[in-house]
């Protein structure tokens, strides 16, 4: 089974000189918690999440209409192309650990997004891929690698230095 065959279209996306808070409204809009980044002729620049939105807003004082999409984006982005197996594109989503894929075609155009969630409603019922494989990726996308965090001290707490 191919990704065309499962991959949702069209795309809600936004230019790397969007505002955040645009981008912010297409997501609250379409339910999306990803847009797909394309520059005048349609081709695949970037990626921003929700959570790349907030961490941008949250690291900064500035209003979010005065940021644009490109300071905050990711622009080496893990695509799949239209005509490769899903299996190999859940693969992908496995290894880099993301849910969403964007699709391009050949010239890096953007066609499509591909969702763990179009594999589970399109590809299983298709037999593009088999729930074993669904899950195995997901369990390798929510692995949680240790992190070290610095605690913030709570009201009235105090911290030399």
């Amino acid at each position: 089974m191919k990704v065309r065959e499962v991959m949702t279209e069209p795309v809600v996306t936004c230019t790397p000189q969007t505002s955040l808070a645009v981008a912010a409204r297409l997501m609250r809009e379409a339910d999306y918690g990803t847009l797909p980044v394309i520059d005048a002729t349609g081709r695949l620049v970037g990626i921003i999440t929700d959570r790349d939105v907030c961490l941008a807003l949250a690291g900064t004082g500035r209003n979010a209409v005065n940021i644009a999409v490109r300071e905050v984006m990711t622009p080496k982005v893990v695509s799949a192309l239209l005509d490769d197996d899903v299996r190999r594109a859940l693969a992908m989503m496995k290894n880099h650990r993301v849910r969403r894929l964007p699709v391009r075609d050949g010239v890096g155009c953007l066609r499509g997004m591909l969702s763990i969630e179009d594999l589970v409603v399109r590809g299983l019922t298709g037999g593009g891929v088999d729930a074993n494989e669904i899950v195995d990726a997901l369990r390798a996308m929510y692995v949680r690698l240790p992190v070290a965090v610095d605690v913030m001290p709570g009201p009235g707490e105090f911290t030399p230095g």
